[in-house]
């Protein structure tokens, strides 16, 4: 009986270490570990010529290295492959990973269309292992049915012209008006809010353009006070009085003085008829002046400095609109006077001659 029970316990003893060998082997790690693939399509319906994506997956250990499938132009003679993307990885808390891939097929064979289990390979030295998925099938669906081949390839028709009517906007008539009256009165409360905030009236007047020969004087008077040349700013001083007097010039008589040299400026002024023979000369004597202390840095002294603001308000007041109407309201007078006198004198001398005389 002992000798039986002796037996019977070395034979236990090698069964178990058999198989602890056996655990130990690539072989009996893979078995121990799960390994899953999966493949699934987006529908099980498919237009002909339309496209539709296959997903695959595999689940399995870190340590275990498996190969996927290799699909180049077509799954099968039936389902042609368009695009397939990278193997992605996703890597899981209990030491395995899934890796996914997707693959863009096509069929342009109508009817039932069977998809052959996809293998995936176990890549060990001492074991080879498949897995596979589940068989699947697409149905091809043709939508047109009056298919002639002898015809050939036609071209693609072109969209139907439908015009445009007034009837169509009837049903939307009144949103319409309703937004066009809500945005009016946004934007009247938008300018009234404004105005208010302006103290103004909603149409603002315009402010009457300002004679020349006012804005003319303001701005020397304003350099006179400033005392420019006084404080050793002598060009700044001339410059101030020549700019004004230049765009007094182009505003009142219309020469763009502003753009041009002084020669070219007076020359323009011999076509005009100043009122004044010496507004002229006093014109001359500012701008060339002016052109020697801003270019040849010309140091004048005090009396020339004040004679040129002096000639520049002579040549304001005696060119202003005022003043030549003046002056031709008063021409006007003397010639009227010469006429009359003239007139009055012709009268007296036909007065004075007898009659029947002779001249």
């Amino acid at each position: 009986m002992q000798n039986i029970r002796k037996r019977y316990n070395i034979k236990t003893l090698i069964l178990l270490l058999l198989l602890s060998g056996a655990m130990l082997i690539p072989g009996g790690i893979v078995k121990a570990q799960t390994v899953s693939v999966i493949a699934k399509l987006d529908s099980t319906l498919l237009f002909i010529g339309g496209q539709m994506n296959l997903s695959i997956e595999l689940s399995q250990p870190k340590d275990v290295n498996i190969v996927f499938p290799v699909y180049t132009d077509t799954l099968t003679k039936a389902i042609e492959v368009v695009s397939v993307t990278p193997v992605d990885t996703t890597f899981l808390d209990n030491n395995r990973l899934t890796l996914t891939q997707q693959y863009r097929i096509t069929s342009f064979d109508s009817g039932l269309q069977y998809i052959p289990p996809m293998k995936f390979e176990l890549a060990e030295d001492q074991v080879r292992k498949i897995f596979e998925t589940k068989p699947m099938a697409i149905t091809v669906i043709n939508p047109f049915e009056n298919v002639d081949p002898k015809k050939g390839i036609l071209d693609i028709k072109t969209p139907i012209n439908s015009p445009f009517s007034l009837a169509e906007l009837l049903p939307y008539l009144k949103w319409i008006l309703l937004g066009l009256a809500v945005i009016g009165a946004i934007i009247y409360l938008i300018i009234r809010y404004r105005n208010r905030k302006a103290g103004g009236s909603i149409i603002k007047k315009s402010k009457p353009k300002e004679p020349p020969h006012i804005t003319a004087l303001r701005d020397l008077n304003r350099i006179k006070a400033e005392k420019l040349w006084q404080k050793d700013k002598v060009k700044k001083y001339h410059s101030e009085i020549t700019d004004t007097l230049r765009q007094y010039i182009e505003n009142r008589f219309f020469i763009n003085s502003l753009e041009q040299t002084t020669e070219e400026t007076l020359d323009a002024l011999k076509s005009v008829e100043l009122p004044d023979e010496h507004a002229y000369e006093k014109l001359k004597q500012i701008l060339e002046l002016g052109d020697f202390v801003k270019f040849a840095k010309l140091k004048p002294l005090p009396d020339e400095n004040e004679l040129s603001m002096t000639n520049a308000l002579f040549f304001v007041n005696q060119t202003k609109e005022e003043a030549i109407k003046s002056l031709k309201e008063e021409k006007e007078k003397i010639e009227e006077s010469q006429q009359a006198a003239i007139e009055s004198e012709q009268s007296a001398e036909s007065t004075d001659k007898p009659e029947g005389s002779v001249d």
